[in-house]
């Protein structure tokens, strides 16, 4: 993986806690966890189906060069470097296993969340079970499960597990998580690749295979998972600073799942003209200014490193 041995990042560390003691597992489950900084703003990433903590790298690399923060990614149950038990995941088992994870970290209150897609699930029963442990909540590329999912969502899910060769079924992947014209495009030059495509090829690459019952399992999770109106009217009254981000090319989330959202959370939306499913890729540098934005309102700031973004 990439992220071991490339970048180097200031304040660095990483290593696995066991969760799940109390709960039904037969075993521990260790999840992975990469720690980054030793700023007061505590930023918590929660990642997608199949995808580990080096989704979160671009964002991490951003948020490194703010001394104000801490960042906190990880791979969820069944993914990367976790461990992945057999059986069926819920989001609200994986939302406790984050809970776990931030007991042993001592992050105990003001922590902001970023959630992307089944993330973004994750997050919505991360709120839900604590409320008063959480400063702010940024809801990517997500839905709160109202609804059947639409069909090439589940085409895409079936086409998946189904695609045997590594090769095509990372290009098929690709395809539906990014729009083709920003695939096409010259990759930032630092990476030292071509294009975007190839950057992201050599990301997903360099992680970890996901083991089919893992796979199974985390689908299950993403389909079964429902946030009711009631539920959405807790979060609210919560007071928790709420910020939905969506692409309107997104393939695999509604735009009116986000919109659902946001009419019943009472929060803002930031819609990205033209992007896909993984915007903290994509536009590394306006999601990151989104996210700093709500930060930095929730502390009662003005945040003097906005102007560079």
């Amino acid at each position: 993986m990439a992220h071991h041995s490339a970048i180097r990042r200031p304040y660095f560390d990483k290593g696995h806690i066991k969760v799940g003691l109390d709960r039904g597992d037969k075993k521990p489950v260790k999840l992975y966890y990469e720690k980054t900084g030793e700023g007061p703003n505590k930023l918590l990433l929660i990642t997608g189906l199949g995808t580990p903590a080096s989704g979160w790298d671009p964002v991490v690399e951003h948020f490194s060069k703010r001394p104000e923060y801490t960042i906190v990614a990880f791979d969820n149950r069944g993914a990367g470097y976790s461990d992945a038990p057999y059986g069926l995941y819920s989001t609200s088992q994986m939302a406790q296993d984050a809970l776990e994870l931030l007991d042993a970290l001592g992050w105990h209150s003001d922590v902001n969340v970023a959630g992307i897609s089944m993330g973004g699930m994750i997050s919505l029963e991360l709120i839900l079970a604590a409320p008063k442990r959480f400063s702010s909540l940024v809801l990517t590329s997500t839905n709160a499960g109202r609804s059947p999912p639409q069909l090439v969502t589940l085409a895409f899910f079936a086409r998946v597990l189904t695609i045997l060769d590594p090769h095509l079924r990372l290009r098929f992947i690709t395809d539906h998580l990014y729009p083709k014209s920003w695939l096409d495009e010259p990759a930032p030059p630092d990476t030292g690749f071509k294009t975007n495509r190839d950057f992201v090829t050599k990301q997903y690459i360099d992680i970890p295979m996901q083991p089919l019952h893992a796979n199974i399992a985390q689908v299950w999770a993403a389909l079964t998972h429902h946030v009711s109106p009631q539920r959405l009217a807790q979060i609210r009254a919560s007071q928790i600073p709420v910020l939905i981000v969506t692409g309107t090319d997104d393939q695999l989330v509604r735009h009116s799942a986000s919109k659902y959202m946001q009419e019943h959370l009472g929060c803002r939306m930031s819609v990205f003209e033209g992007s896909g499913h993984i915007i903290p890729s994509e536009q590394t540098a306006a999601y990151c200014g989104l996210v700093e934005e709500l930060v930095c309102e929730c502390r009662g700031g003005s945040d003097p490193l906005q102007s560079e973004i």
